[in-house]
């Protein structure tokens, strides 16, 4: 049961991901966050395959991909590192 409840943490936050897409969300800076998003998206996809293949998850992937993501994140959007860090709890009860 942990690793439903990892691969649904992922599954959310790859749908909240693809919503961020879908509306043009622009970084912290002002410029278009589009491909920082879809490097999100594969960076979570890469992941769940793994998780859903038998692999853990590894704690240094998740702390890497929050630090990189509260990089450009705007604050109207830091429910996502939430998200991410709801990854990492999940991750560490599988």
């Amino acid at each position: 049961m942990p690793t439903a409840r990892l691969l649904a943490a992922f599954d959310q936050t790859i749908a909240a991901v693809r919503r961020m897409e879908a509306v043009g969300l622009r970084a912290v800076d002002g410029t278009s966050a589009q491909a920082q998003l879809a490097r999100l998206i594969q960076e979570l996809t890469t992941q769940r395959a793994a998780i859903a293949g038998g692999a853990a998850l590894e704690p240094e992937w998740a702390g890497r991909v929050v630090r990189w993501v509260a990089e450009w994140i705007p604050e109207s959007e830091l429910p996502l590192l939430a998200r991410l860090g709801g990854i990492a709890r999940a991750g560490r009860c599988t």
